[in-house]
C-alpha cells in the first residue's frame, strides 16, 4: 500500500493528502480505503509546523524537499487549504519577497485576536518554523525585516527598491490621510497611520490608514447613541495591483466586517494602478479602488514613482541629473511633512552627487557588500588608486551627531566595511580607502573630543568627519550644480519646507 502512495508522490510531487485521496478515489478506491492507505503509508514525510483545513497534511518524499518545485507545491497547498498563509505569501511576493516585520500584520490581513482564526504572530511563527520565511536585520536602520528563506526565491533583503517603496508608501499614506480628513471621511483628529505608535486597527485587523467615520451611511444610533463606522485604507506602491492581491484585500475586508457587532466599514485600496481584472473584482466586492493619480493628480503621482526610481538607483541618475532630484523633492513637498520624511533617505544621493561633482570618479549609492554591511556612498577614483566611503547622518537643521553614533561608526562600521569590501573589487585588495562621516548638522562636543583621541591614519585606510559648515563651504565649488546647492539649502540647512497638499 505504501508503494502506491510513494508512486503517486513521485508522479505528482509534494502535495496535500486530500489531493492523493482524490486521485485514488478517481481510480476506483473508496474514500475510506484511500484515507487509510495514506495514513498507513511509510517512507513519506509530513510537513510539521503548519496546519491545513479539514486535517489535511502536506506530504512528500525526502528527496523532494527544499527545491523550487517543493515550495511551489507548498504555496499551492496554502491557496487551497490554508488561506491565512496564502494571503501572507501573496503580499510578500508582490513586495519583492520581503517587508519590515512591523508591516507583516498589515500584509497578511489576519485578525490579531479572534477565536478560530490565526493571528499574524502565529502565521509568522509557523512559516519561520518550516523555513519558508526568516528574520533579517537591516544594517542601516537596525529594523527587523521578514524575507523568504529558500534560495529559489532569490531574495536578498532589504534591497534598495524595497526600502524605496516603503518610504514612498509612507508619503502616499500621509497624503491619503490628509485628503480623507479634508473630505470628512474620518474624524479629523483620530486618523491612525501605518508607522504610528498605535497602529491603525479596526475589527482587530491592521490597515495602513484608519479613522472613525461619521459619514451618514456608516453611522448608526442604537438606543439613541450615535455610533460611528470606520474608514480604512491600504496602500501599495511600486507595481500594478493584480486580481490576486485584490482577492487578499477582499478576504481581509470580509473578515473585518464579519463580526455582528462591528460598525460598517468603508474600504479603500490605493495603488499606482490596477489590472482590469483587479479593478473589476474590487468593484464587484464593494471596495473603492483608486490610483494615486486619481486622488492627487498626475504630477504628484509621477513624483511618487520618480522617488522610487531615484531611491532604487545605484547612483548614476543622481550623479548625472541633480536637477531631476531637486524637481522630485519640490513636487513632493506638496504633501504635508514630506521633506521631513525624505531628508534622511535622499541625503545619501545629495552627498554622493556633491562629492563626485568635485572629485570626479564613479559613484555608487547604497552599495550592499554583504548581509552585514552596506555603504551609503562610494566614490571610486581609479586613476588615483583610492576610494571614498561616506556614511551619512541627515539631521534636522541644527541637530547633533551623538557620541554613541560616532563610536558605532568608528568601532564597528569602519572595521567591518574595510574587511568586507576588500574581496569585492578587482583592485580593492590594496586600495586606499578614505572613510568619512558626513552630517548636515554638527557633532556633539563629546563626540568631537572622543574622535580627536582616535587614530585616523592606517596602512590602507584613513578616517575623517565632516559637519554641515564644511559641506556648505564644499558645495560652493564651481563644479557643483546649482540644483545640488539648492537641495542642500532648502532641505538640509534651512528650516524644512512643509505645506499642506492642495487638492
Amino acid at each position: 500500500m505504501s508503494d502506491i502512495v510513494r508512486d503517486l508522490l513521485n508522479r505528482l510531487g509534494p502535495c496535500l493528502t486530500s489531493k492523493l485521496i482524490e486521485m485514488m478515489v478517481d481510480q476506483g478506491v473508496s474514500p475510506d480505503a484511500a484515507r487509510k492507505r495514506v495514513e498507513r503509508a511509510s517512507g513519506i514525510t509530513r510537513l510539521s509546523g503548519v496546519r491545513f483545513e479539514k486535517n489535511a497534511k502536506f506530504i512528500f518524499l525526502d528527496h523532494q524537499y527544499g527545491d523550487a518545485r517543493f515550495w511551489g507545491a507548498v504555496e499551492a497547498a496554502f491557496e487551497t487549504k490554508g488561506k491565512a498563509y496564502w494571503a501572507a505569501m501573496v503580499g510578500l511576493k508582490r513586495r519583492g519577497g520581503a517587508c519590515p516585520k512591523s508591516l507583516f500584520p498589515r500584509i497578511c490581513g489576519a485578525p490579531n485576536r479572534r477565536q478560530k482564526q490565526l493571528s499574524p504572530d502565529t502565521i509568522l511563527e509557523r512559516l519561520i518554523k518550516i523555513h519558508l520565511l526568516k528574520e533579517v536585520q537591516d544594517d542601516k536602520s537596525g529594523e527587523t525585516w521578514i524575507s523568504f528563506n529558500p534560495h529559489c526565491y532569490n531574495v536578498l533583503a532589504p534591497s534598495l527598491e524595497q526600502r524605496a517603496i516603503a518610504i514612498t508608501e509612507n508619503l502616499a499614506i500621509a497624503a491619503i490621510a490628509d485628503w480623507a480628513r479634508k473630505l470628512g471621511f474620518g474624524s479629523y483628529a483620530k486618523f491612525a497611520l501605518r508607522n504610528d505608535v498605535q497602529p491603525p486597527v479596526v475589527s482587530g485587523i491592521t490597515w495602513d490608514v484608519s479613522a472613525p467615520s461619521y459619514v451618514r451611511p456608516l453611522v448608526s444610533a442604537p438606543e439613541g447613541e450615535i455610533k460611528p463606522g470606520f474608514f480604512v485604507c491600504d496602500v501599495t506602491m511600486g507595481h500594478q495591483i493584480s486580481d490576486e492581491e485584490v482577492e487578499v484585500f477582499v478576504r481581509k475586508y470580509d473578515m473585518a466586517a464579519s463580526p455582528p457587532k462591528v460598525a460598517p466599514i468603508m474600504g479603500f485600496l490605493v495603488a499606482d494602478g490596477f489590472t482590469q481584472a483587479a479593478y473589476d473584482r474590487a468593484r464587484s466586492a464593494g471596495i473603492i479602488a483608486a490610483t494615486t493619480s486619481q486622488l492627487f493628480g498626475q504630477d504628484v503621482a509621477k513624483a511618487l514613482n520618480d522617488l522610487i526610481k531615484v531611491l532604487s538607483d545605484t547612483g548614476k541618475t543622481a550623479a548625472i541629473n541633480p536637477e531631476h532630484l531637486e524637481n522630485v523633492m519640490n513636487r513632493l513637498t506638496r504633501i504635508e511633512g514630506a521633506s521631513a520624511n525624505l531628508r534622511g533617505s535622499l541625503f545619501e544621493l545629495v552627498v554622493g552627487n556633491l562629492l563626485v561633482a568635485v572629485t570626479g570618479g564613479y559613484l555608487t549609492v547604497g552599495y550592499k557588500i554583504s548581509s552585514l554591511a552596506e555603504l551609503d556612498v562610494l566614490v571610486d577614483l581609479e586613476e588615483e588608486g583610492r576610494s571614498i566611503i561616506v556614511e551619512c547622518k541627515a539631521k534636522v537643521p541644527g541637530a547633533m551627531v551623538s557620541l554613541e553614533e560616532v563610536q558605532r561608526w568608528y568601532d564597528n562600521r569602519v572595521p567591518l566595511i574595510n574587511e568586507k569590501i576588500r574581496p569585492y573589487g578587482i583592485n580593492y585588495a590594496d586600495r586606499k580607502f578614505e572613510f568619512e562621516l558626513w552630517t548636515n548638522g554638527t557633532f556633539h562636543p563629546a563626540a568631537i573630543e572622543w574622535l580627536g583621541q582616535q587614530q585616523t591614519e592606517f596602512e590602507l585606510h584613513t578616517v575623517g568627519w565632516r559637519d554641515g559648515a564644511y559641506i556648505k563651504q564644499y558645495s560652493q565649488q564651481d563644479t557643483v550644480s546649482p540644483n545640488t546647492r539648492g537641495l542642500l539649502r532648502d532641505y538640509y540647512f534651512n528650516n524644512p519646507k512643509t505645506s499642506i497638499y492642495e487638492s
